[in-house]
């Protein structure tokens, strides 16, 4: 490949729902090289959102090869590689063979719904939330004040894994042999790239799981709750931890994977939220409104959720979150139903409207959320 004989250059991947999308920074953060590729989603019953994983990592080699391509660099130039990824998407495989046992489950999948409410319901869920407000109401701790309204969702990967093992008998079979591995799309996608080397998942990604205690910082009381079994789950690690390198194999030369992030704590870093109380609204698939709590744990008692914005060495920040599934889906969606042909048609369609008359479109796809 020709380009530049010097210069050292770092690649950024960011792995969403809607695209991934690759870019090649220079030692001045210019971008010099970009790329960028549609995921293909997978409906294979209604309320079912899935990926392929053969797809989306020969969609993310690919990605990755065009953008080093435009920027006309030799791979030996780039010096690391970062990665951020949609949270709450997961996939188990074989710990002996590394063969995945499902698609991944994206966090949009609402296939637990019906075992979720059931869950909810139920007589040990009703106790942990009785006993979590008797403690409440005894120490105004905000923990079990969040733990007394606790109601596992299916945006959390904690349900959606319950019913993993429950109904997939490849699955409950893997598990009792000892020979089941879980793992967040990130988790997935170093143990790809390091070849089968790095079995971690980074904190921001771990926290936004709904089962690890963001106060403790363990997979924790949650966990033990819903039975949810420790022994296949992988090391929580710090987000610029040693992830090794990618496989000489996929690039022909190893480049260090220096940090790995979850979207929405990039996003933060993005926007320059390094300061206690500054606030980011990221519009994407969804839409997320985070604000940066520094060094101290926030719990909320009306539907705004603790999590782990990054740790950079012994550096932990927090920050609070209010998601909203759907933002960029009720385009695409008013796209597929022939409402508009362009998505930019729906900016000018809703400028052309002087007075709604007091009506209201709430994209509720996935539930009202907080």
């Amino acid at each position: 490949m020709l380009g530049d004989c010097g210069g050292s250059f770092i690649a950024a991947l960011d792995v969403g729902t809607t695209t991934v999308r690759c870019q090649i920074f220079n030692s001045s953060a210019d971008t010099v090289g970009a790329a960028q590729k549609q995921i293909r989603l997978h409906y294979p019953h209604p309320g079912w959102v899935e990926m392929k994983p053969d797809e989306i990592f020969a969609d993310i080699l690919q990605v990755i090869r065009n953008a080093v391509e435009t920027a006309k660099i030799p791979y030996a130039q780039i010096k690391s590689l970062g990665i951020s990824t949609q949270r709450a998407t997961f996939v188990t495989w074989k710990k002996d063979t590394g063969e995945c046992l499902h698609n991944f489950i994206t966090w949009k999948d609402l296939r637990a719904r019906e075992f979720l409410n059931a869950l909810n319901a139920s007589w040990r869920m009703i106790f942990f939330r009785f006993g979590a407000l008797l403690i409440y109401w005894l120490t105004r701790n905000k923990k079990f004040g969040m733990g007394s309204k606790l109601k596992i969702m299916s945006s959390h990967v904690s349900g959606r894994f319950l019913w993993v093992l429950q109904n997939i008998e490849s699955v409950k079979k893997a598990l009792k042999s000892d020979n089941l591995m879980f793992g967040t799309l990130e988790t997935w996608l170093i143990y790809k790239l390091t070849g089968s080397c790095q079995y971690v998942t980074d904190i921001s990604n771990a926290s936004a799981t709904g089962f690890y205690d963001p106060f403790d910082l363990n997979w924790g009381t949650v966990a033990k709750l819903l039975r949810i079994p420790v022994r296949c789950l992988p090391m929580v690690v710090e987000n610029d931890y040693d992830f090794g390198n990618v496989d000489e194999s996929f690039f022909g030369v190893p480049i260090k994977i220096a940090c790995v992030m979850a979207d929405q704590s990039s996003s933060m870093i993005g926007s320059c939220c390094f300061a206690n109380n500054d606030l980011k609204i990221t519009l994407g698939t969804g839409a997320f409104l985070n604000v940066n709590t520094a060094d101290k744990i926030q719990p909320s008692l009306n539907g705004m959720y603790p999590l782990i914005a990054w740790q950079l060495g012994k550096d932990l920040v927090y920050m609070s979150e209010v998601p909203c599934p759907d933002a960029g889906s009720l385009v695409e969606w008013l796209q597929n139903a022939g409402f508009i042909c362009e998505a930019s048609t729906s900016s000018q369609l809703a400028a052309s409207v002087e007075d709604s008359d007091g009506v209201f479109f709430i994209p509720a796809f996935s539930g009202l959320g907080v």
